[in-house]
Parts: C-alpha cells; sequence; structure tokens
C-alpha cells in the first residue's frame, strides 16, 4: 500500500467509522479499523460483528493494499499535526507508516484477519427523513436482552411509507417516513439505529437480504444483522381515545425537573389536575410530599416512572396534549406525526 490523501478527509472518515469499533470484544480485531488503499480511495472499515461502518475518502493510490490497525493513535497524529497532506504505506504485512510532518508507525494485522463485513445486496428502498425519525422514537427501545425482540426499531411498510416503532414494554413510540421501494417487516438492531442517528442525516437507501439490512448514503454504508423473529403487535396498546389535557411543554419539563429533583420514591410522579392547574408531585416518602403548579385546560389523574415522562417531553415544543382514559391505562401524546405511549404507574391517591 502506498497512498496519499487529505488530513482532514481521513480524520473525518476515521471518526465515523471508529463508532462501530468496540472497547472490548473476544477477537482483538474486531478493535482495529480496516484500511484499504485502491480504486482512487482510502477505505476504512470497522466492526463489532453485529454492525459493520464502511466509509471512503478520495486517495491518490500508488500502491493497493491494507492493513488492520487500532484507530487510536492514527487520531491522535492526524488531530496533533497541521500538515494537510497524509501519506499512508504498508510496512511488512502488519504495519502502517502514517507521515503527516510528523512520522509514527503502527502495528497492527494483516488485512485477511478481519472479519468480512457483508456486502450491499438487494432492491433498494429510498428513505427521506430516517435519522430525524430516529431520533424521535429510540428512546423507547429495550436497552436490555431480556427480550431480544424489543431490542431493536421494527420497520412495517405502509401503503407508500415505513411506520418505525420501538417499544420496550413500559413505553412506545411510533413515527413515519416516506419510502419509495418495497420492504418486509424487519427489526433492526439499537446500535445501528443510533449510528445511522448519528453519521447519516441525509437521504437514505435501504437494501436488504434474508440476514442484513444495508444504511447506505453519501460515501457511506452501515450494515446490520437483523434481530430474528416476530414483533409484537404494538397496535394494539395505543388507546384510540381518552380524556385530553393540555400544557405548554416548557412549562411541564420545568415542574418535573423540579420534582425529579427531590427523588421521588421508585421516579413516581403524580399529574393531578385541579381548577386551572396541573399538579405535579412526588413522594419521597410518606410525609414528605413536593407539588408544582403548571397552568392546563382539561382533566388528568394519573402516574407515570418521571424519567419515562422527560424523555417523552424531550422530543416535544410548544402546547402538548396528554389523552388518558383512567389512571389504569396508557398515556398517549401525539405530535410531530409522532406517538409516544407510556404505561402508568399504580399508586394510592
Amino acid at each position: 500500500m502506498r497512498a496519499t490523501t487529505q488530513r482532514m478527509a481521513l480524520l473525518e472518515t476515521l471518526g465515523k467509522v471508529k463508532s462501530a469499533v468496540p472497547g472490548k470484544h473476544v477477537l482483538p480485531v474486531c478493535k482495529s479499523v480496516l484500511i484499504r488503499a485502491a480504486g482512487g480511495q482510502v477505505t476504512l472499515t470497522g466492526t463489532d460483528l453485529e454492525v459493520g461502518v464502511t466509509a471512503n475518502c478520495k486517495a491518490t493510490v500508488r500502491r493497493q493494499g491494507a492493513v488492520c490497525i487500532p484507530p487510536r493513535d492514527l487520531e491522535i497524529l492526524l488531530r496533533a499535526v497541521k500538515t494537510e497532506i497524509v501519506s499512508l504505506s504498508l510496512v511488512g504485512t502488519n504495519s502502517l507508516k502514517v507521515e503527516a510532518g510528523a512520522a509514527i508507525t503502527i502495528e497492527g494485522q494483516e488485512s485477511q484477519d478481519f472479519p468480512v463485513v457483508p456486502g450491499v445486496k438487494g432492491q433498494a428502498v429510498e428513505v427521506t427523513g430516517l435519522a430525524d425519525a430516529f431520533k424521535q422514537i429510540s428512546y423507547a427501545a429495550a436497552k436490555d436482552d431480556c427480550r431480544p425482540i424489543l431490542a431493536g426499531v421494527c420497520f412495517t411498510p405502509d401503503k407508500g411509507r415505513i411506520a418505525l416503532a420501538a417499544a420496550d414494554g413500559f413505553r412506545l413510540a411510533e413515527t413515519t417516513v416516506k419510502a419509495k421501494g418495497q420492504l418486509e417487516q424487519t427489526v433492526v438492531p439499537g446500535k445501528a439505529i443510533k449510528l445511522v442517528e448519528k453519521l447519516m442525516p441525509g437521504k437514505v437507501s435501504l437494501h436488504k437480504d434474508e440476514h442484513h439490512i444495508s444504511f447506505v448514503g453519501e460515501g457511506l454504508v452501515l450494515t446490520a444483522r437483523l434481530i430474528e423473529g416476530t414483533y409484537p403487535n404494538y397496535k394494539r396498546v395505543i388507546p384510540k381515545n381518552g380524556k385530553p389535557l393540555t400544557v405548554d411543554s416548557a412549562a411541564l419539563k420545568d415542574a418535573l425537573k423540579v420534582v425529579m429533583a427531590t427523588k421521588p420514591s421508585r421516579n413516581i410522579v403524580r399529574f393531578r389536575t385541579k381548577g386551572a392547574n396541573l399538579i405535579v408531585s412526588g413522594k419521597a416518602d410518606e410525609k414528605s410530599e413536593i407539588t408544582v403548579p403548571v397552568p392546563a385546560t382539561g382533566k388528568a389523574k394519573i402516574a407515570f416512572d418521571g424519567n419515562y415522562i422527560k424523555d417523552v417531553l424531550a422530543r416535544t415544543s410548544g402546547p402538548v396534549t396528554l389523552r388518558t382514559k383512567n389512571a389504569q391505562s396508557p398515556g398517549v401524546v401525539k405530535q410531530n406525526g409522532t406517538i409516544h405511549v407510556v404505561m402508568p404507574m399504580h399508586v394510592e391517591w
């Protein structure tokens, strides 16, 4: 390998790919980045075997080649030097010499030791607004593997759109994006969702085969192993109606922040209307209670995990309407095309 490229372009590319590199892994090579020079570009790949990210930058390639190296030393050098042109050359079969005013030789592993990241397969499904949609719903996906199917986001085709849903058994979020092309129901792991949020803000095309899905954007490909299994019929838990309670989102955020600062027992926050106010309250114990009034219209008497309501409010602005049937039924917030459902906490009033 012998190639030259722009320092900032290489640094930006490395930053994207490094997002997929795990801090710990049973395979030491997975803690490295595969660097390949060929075809007028330098291509970098990182993977943890479940999710892989490949990105490239333009380069002058005098000799093709590839090597795996830990990304830390390369990133440190690229950030420290001011020279704009970087030279990359293979030393032996498993080391990379980097020259950019300063020079460093980074010992790594041979390229054939790096796991194979599946290529892009299947017909393209063009999607717009995917990263923004994920930001609206990804908070609701399960954070553990007790039920693996819930640790991802479900993609369901819906008449020229794709419905995106995340749920962990205590809350649910659903939104939709426009799509051109055919895609069967698919569940994508949470790590891939977070990386698309972070790395792919523009237009994205989806490509799916039996076991993998690829997100293809400008100069970047993210491939993830699909979560196998049948996603629950989440539509059944979305209430169709309920009594509306409308309150200013910013005012409710402030009230919730005050109540949560007192560390209420089990994070339970009570919401109860009184006159023209919503009384937001929490109890640290039976004798200690904090209450904060917030102007509101409508009626409600229900309790939620305060952290779950906080997650919903972080994705709302202006007037927000909470619909509830009773204290034992889920609460629903709909705003900007997204549905948020939160299960209630059972309390003594």
